[in-house]
């Protein structure tokens, strides 16, 4: 029987302990919006871009809530369960202490155990279907444990075509000839001067610890998770060859790109590939290559699961 009782994987430390990323201006007129911050070498940037026309799913995210995985369960199985012969087998449902178990009764074992095995296929059915509607995983956490977590592949996948005007726009404040590192780290120090917030509600249930890319621009917050998702989205939409992962440590997240490492940068192994590795949080203002003290030491201990960006990006083409 699936168990529907796993813990909410929380991804919400920071820990950057540098540099601090000021923000000096955020405006939002409509899907308007415009911004000046610092950049890691003390330079004022200012831009401008709009964010329009993307579908409601992608402007608010729930936390994961074992009772009500369990109610969706239930009413799925309902009509399977009026198909069963009452005569033959009765069916039970406990919901205590977090979990949704079953019990069958019935006088022909081998009928109560054919029923058995089509219950346990169809809840776990109906559970995936559950977390895929509402963008969760199960996920191996950093320390060995099984959680569910925000699916930030499929989030940062199916944000990526709104991002084009701050895609855009950004390349348009560079250089023409920008080399990939340094429209990389104009990025990377945009995220990172957006304020910081471990987005725990009063609840700690609505949106608790995660926002979509969407919501970090449009609510001008996020945690590291939420933030990383919205550079991996956006480094993995200007370059489609190139391979992108978030990299998960105890309470806290970062990204991984296979850019070529300069002297002294940080990297991590994945799939016996190395990446260079980036640090979305702020307020520090890490350039690549660089990330706090505690990220570098749980990469250097093993201590670290990941996930690959696995999806073909939309066609981007940039607008002078």
């Amino acid at each position: 029987m699936k168990r529907l009782l796993l813990c909410f994987i929380m991804i919400s430390g920071c820990l950057s302990l540098s540099a601090q990323a000021e923000q000096l201006r955020f405006e939002r007129n409509g899907g308007n919006y415009n911004y000046l911050w610092k950049d890691s070498q003390n330079n004022t940037q200012a831009l401008s871009f709009s964010l329009l026309n993307y579908p409601h799913k992608l402007t608010k995210f729930t936390q994961y809530r074992p009772e009500q995985a369990q109610q969706y369960v239930l009413t799925k199985l309902k009509p399977s369960l009026r198909k069963i012969d009452p005569k033959q087998a009765k069916v039970s449902f406990n919901t205590q202490h977090g979990q949704l178990s079953y019990q069958l009764q019935g006088n022909d074992q081998a009928f109560i155990q054919e029923i058995s095995e089509k219950l346990s296929k169809e809840v776990e059915q109906h559970y995936q279907d559950y977390l895929t509607k509402h963008y969760f995983i199960e996920k191996q956490a950093a320390d060995g444990a099984m959680g569910i977590m925000p699916d930030h592949n499929r989030l940062a996948q199916e944000s990526a075509e709104y991002l084009f005007s701050w895609l855009n726009n950004s390349l348009n404040q560079l250089d023409e000839q920008a080399k990939q590192r340094q429209v990389s780290n104009y990025l990377l120090s945009f995220v990172q001067s957006i304020p910081y917030s471990e987005l725990r509600s009063r609840d700690r249930l609505r949106g608790a610890g995660f926002l979509t890319p969407i919501q970090v621009i449009r609510n001008n917050v996020g945690d590291c998770d939420s933030k990383t998702t919205l550079l991996a989205s956006a480094l993995k939409t200007l370059y489609p060859r190139l391979d992108v992962a978030i990299v998960y440590v105890p309470n806290h997240a970062l990204l991984a790109v296979s850019m070529a490492p300069q002297a002294g940068d940080e990297t991590v192994t994945i799939k016996g590939k190395q990446y260079l590795l980036l640090e979305p949080t702020g307020p520090a203002l890490f350039e690549l290559g660089k990330v706090a003290k505690e990220s570098a030491q749980y990469i250097h201990s093993g201590l670290y699961t990941y996930q690959q960006m696995d999806w073909v990006p939309p066609e981007f083409k940039r607008e002078k």
